[in-house]
């Protein structure tokens, strides 16, 4: 049977390790210990917390503007609205942090498809708002005013 990579992450990575026990060793609630993770991990392996850690330099190849790096902060979002209600918070976070040192990202077409199912708008536009461990993601279309208004960090549009 082929092991899990983000297992196969944590039992081949010392420091990864070290850092979940030095984590789990404390009394502190899953949520809790997930935003230990996600400011942990951050630190560790020097992935941009939030957008605004991004560098402008980190630009696509096609020189549309348009970055193919992310934060922390979107990708655990995005994982976070995909994810079952009772999914292991801190799961979600180690996901995030694996997908953004592997050069995996959470397909925005698939975000749209759980919000609109096969009726994406056209221009559809993604927004997450929140910080840290707590983002949230929005769709602007849906209410009715600006991304920047309802305090979204980055909006992202497809198609």
């Amino acid at each position: 049977m082929k092991q899990n990579p983000i297992e196969n992450w944590i039992s081949t990575d010392k420091r990864l390790n070290e850092l979940i026990i030095e984590i789990e060793l404390t009394d502190k609630t899953l949520t809790e210990k997930a935003e230990m993770v996600f400011d942990k991990l951050s630190e560790l392996y020097e992935i941009p917390r939030m957008p605004t850690d991004v560098l402008e330099d980190e630009f696509d190849d096609d020189f549309d503007g348009v970055t193919d790096q992310r934060s922390l902060f979107e990708e655990h979002a995005l994982i976070k609205y995909l994810a079952d209600e009772n999914e292991d918070p801190r799961g979600m976070v180690l996901s995030a942090a694996f997908h953004l040192l592997n050069d995996y990202r959470v397909d925005l077409f698939q975000v749209a498809e759980k919000e609109f199912g096969k009726n994406i708008p056209e221009k559809c536009k993604i927004g997450i708002k929140g910080e840290g461990h707590n983002g949230e993601v929005v769709f602007p279309q849906n209410e009715s005013i600006s991304w920047f208004d309802l305090g979204c960090k980055i909006m992202k549009q497809i198609n």
